[in-house]
């Protein structure tokens, strides 16, 4: 999968389960590889990693019931993002 590959699937279950502000976030980082794919996105995609409060510490719930399924394939996609934008950093 492509960095973008990995944004849309995550902007996907982010929409899934009602969690907007990251949608969001999401769509913003979509928005900016469809116009370039360059180290200026990996690096605002990079920085939401980090920090209290940060996309790594996210846990899906939906209506109050936590969303084990996607936070699994969230889990996944995450770690493939990260892993993703290492490799195209070289």
């Amino acid at each position: 999968m492509t960095v973008k590959d990995y944004c849309v699937a995550i902007h996907k279950i982010l929409m899934e389960v009602g969690e907007l502000h990251w949608a969001k976030c999401f769509s913003n980082f979509i928005s900016e590889l469809e116009a370039a794919e360059n180290h200026t996105v990996f690096r605002k995609i990079l920085s939401i990693y980090g920090g209290m409060g940060s996309f790594n510490d996210l846990v899906l719930y939906h209506n109050g019931t936590l969303c084990q399924k996607e936070n699994e394939a969230l889990s996944e996609l995450r770690k493939g993002l990260y892993t993703e934008i290492g490799k195209e950093w070289k």
